[in-house]
């Protein structure tokens, strides 16, 4: 069968046409194209119809390379959502990175705190800014409308509704709003009660894999045929996870604006360690759960890179990794979590200011920006591997890289050497891959996950990075986690 997973994240949009049969799996891109908030009224949101003309592209894309198209199943980011009235949007959906989105999160930490937080949801995502601090800042500064709304879709079931699904709510999305009951799978009603979130606007939640409906021809024309539109693991991360070659020794790490760091388990976790090492509570496939850390990832890089566009000085990927691995190596570090870094302001001189803040030296050049970026990076996931192992029973001793950086020899190689842990490459483009995969059993092609994960093992190509480095990486660890004190990542 054929199933298109149409992948949509914070910095671009990808279309991909998967083929999969009992014995084989292939999946390729047919389309791409970027996408990134854009600035309206003062506000930075998301062009919910530039995403639609996106899908639109893809899908006819998909049906040129294919006989017909049987599915189709969108995937986002998190944290954000449209609120509508009678079906229709009442406004652009507001970007989590806009400065304004969570401008009440002190008032939610005053009112429940965060041990209540997190005894409630499982999600100890301090760093990203949450679908509840979201709307809590809704309800506090325009709470009109909320009152004019009478629905709220996560982006993933928003754009399924607007190419013809039914409205619906997907529990792997749902569990990072820091809304959900890891445990019952379902919406965490008395902590919304005592915080006054309207819970009349969510939908339902279901599982993957549920039917919503044709897609729309008037929406989406010209097509061959009508595929269905599948609600897959419609959280990027979920769906990165589902289409991982994972066993319980292994980590995960799916690599982009964020980078997604955890294990898979059958329970959610929520002892004291857990809280005290931030490790959250996020739903995946098949029942699971994914015990997690949330870093921010690429996000910086692709900053630099729309900085240095702008500046009409670009440099392609090989080109700034060819020049970071001449550059000096942990010669300055950044929090690449420190409230600092924003979408305001050229990133190279963010970076720059930081270093100037914190006494390092700063780093010069395109090489030296990106290798600081990448050092920063593994030896944050290093850091953030050490207290996810504290927490767990079996602590992982490999990681399964997917994600952009599985293409990044230089950070894989960084990365097991920062962990001292072996790092296999899975997918590069492990979200499509889940995405397709959780379509394929929803469609009876593949009887369950475990057996489309041992079909994607065989279908793609591995490389294990094996570590090098000794202890070099020890002061760079320690250096960086002196500067996550929160006097420094405020600075």
């Amino acid at each position: 069968m054929n199933h298109v997973a149409i992948d949509i994240g914070a910095s671009g949009g990808t279309v991909f046409l998967g083929e999969v049969t009992q014995s084989s799996f292939a999946v390729r891109e047919v389309h791409r194209s970027d996408n990134r908030p854009v600035e309206r009224n003062g506000r930075y949101v998301w062009d919910v119809d530039a995403l639609v003309d996106l899908i639109n592209d893809g899908l006819r894309a998909a049906d040129d390379q294919a006989d017909r198209l049987d599915t189709v199943g969108i995937d986002t980011w998190g944290l954000d959502f449209g609120l509508l009235a009678d079906g229709e949007l009442l406004r652009d959906p507001v970007s989590y990175r806009d400065p304004e989105s969570t401008a009440t999160r002190e008032q939610v930490f005053e009112a429940v705190g965060k041990r209540r937080l997190f005894d409630a949801t499982g999600i100890t995502n301090w760093n990203t800014p949450n679908t509840l601090w979201q709307l809590h800042t809704i309800a506090d500064r325009e709470p009109e409308l909320l009152e004019e709304s009478d629905g709220l879709l996560m982006m993933p079931q928003l754009l399924s509704a607007r190419i013809g699904g039914q409205p619906a709510g997907d529990v792997t999305i749902a569990s990072t709003t820091q809304m959900v009951d890891p445990e019952a799978r379902t919406w965490a009603t008395d902590l919304l009660d005592e915080l006054s979130v309207p819970m009349d606007l969510l939908p339902d939640l279901s599982e993957p894999g549920q039917r919503l409906g044709p897609v729309d021809d008037t929406v989406i024309s010209g097509l061959s045929s009508t595929p269905e539109i599948v609600m897959p693991a419609s959280h990027d991360t979920a769906a990165a996870v589902a289409g991982l070659p994972l066993a319980e020794d292994a980590a995960f790490l799916n690599t982009g604006s964020w980078f997604i760091l955890g294990v898979e388990r059958d329970e959610p976790v929520r002892t004291d360690a857990a809280f005290e090492h931030a490790v959250s509570n996020e739903l995946g496939v098949d029942g699971t759960v994914r015990l997690l850390k949330n870093i921010n990832g690429f996000f910086l890089l692709e900053e630099c890179r729309k900085a240095w566009r702008d500046a009409d000085d670009p440099a392609d990927y090989d080109t700034l990794l060819s020049a970071a691995e001449k550059a000096p190596a942990r010669t300055a570090l950044v929090d690449t979590d420190a409230d600092t870094f924003g979408i305001d302001e050229p990133m190279p001189d963010q970076m720059r200011a930081y270093c100037r803040r914190t006494d390092q030296p700063m780093p010069t050049g395109q090489g030296g920006i990106v290798r600081c970026l990448l050092d920063s990076l593994a030896a944050k996931t290093a850091l953030e591997l050490d207290a996810l192992a504290a927490v767990v029973e079996d602590p992982p001793s490999r990681i399964v890289l997917g994600g952009g950086g599985v293409r990044n020899e230089l950070f894989c190689q960084l990365l097991a050497d920062a962990t001292d842990r072996p790092v296999s490459t899975g997918p590069v483009e492990a979200t499509a891959v889940g995405n397709v995969l959780t379509q394929a059993v929803a469609a009876g092609t593949v009887p369950d996950i475990e057996t489309g994960r041992q079909l994607v093992e065989s279908a793609f190509e591995t490389t294990t990075y094996e570590p090098q480095a000794g202890g070099e990486w020890d002061d760079a660890k320690d250096r960086l986690a002196a500067l996550t004190d929160d006097s420094l990542s405020g600075a």
